[in-house]
């Protein structure tokens, strides 16, 4: 499957844009399995942002922390735990424009998720001030 196929990758650390990467289906299917295993996909991408000096690895792996962060709803929560948001941040001023292209990409889909709970949270508070 191509979950089998991005897992492989990812183990493999040479990471670059195969279709998954950029699918939307695959993302919104997928992101979840990340936190198999004690989030093991997910500590490995975040190893790579610590260790790879491949601007396409480092893009790949940008871009894939973002999409996870996007289309899982505590994604945000667990990359800061582990200690990924740091790493995704460190590379917005990374020499490769890609490179930082991809991490303020990743850094605005933790934004925009950060922005839909607050905004949740106020229509909540809204909702119990008007009854």
């Amino acid at each position: 499957s191509s979950f089998e196929e991005y897992m492989s990758e990812v183990k493999s650390g040479r990471m670059e844009w195969s279709p998954v990467h950029k699918s939307e289906k695959f993302w919104r299917e997928n992101a979840g399995r990340l936190n198999e295993k004690n989030c093991e996909l997910l500590k490995i991408l975040i190893n790579l942002l610590e260790t790879s000096k491949d601007p396409l690895v480092l893009s790949v792996a940008c871009h894939d922390i973002g999409e996870y962060t996007r289309h899982y709803s505590r994604g945000k929560r667990v990359l800061e735990q582990l200690g990924g948001k740091q790493w995704v941040m460190q590379h917005l001023t990374h020499e490769d424009p890609n490179v930082r292209y991809e991490a303020l990409l990743a850094v605005q889909k933790l934004m925009v998720h950060n922005w839909e709970y607050l905004g949740k949270q106020l229509e909540k508070e809204t909702t119990k001030i008007q009854n």
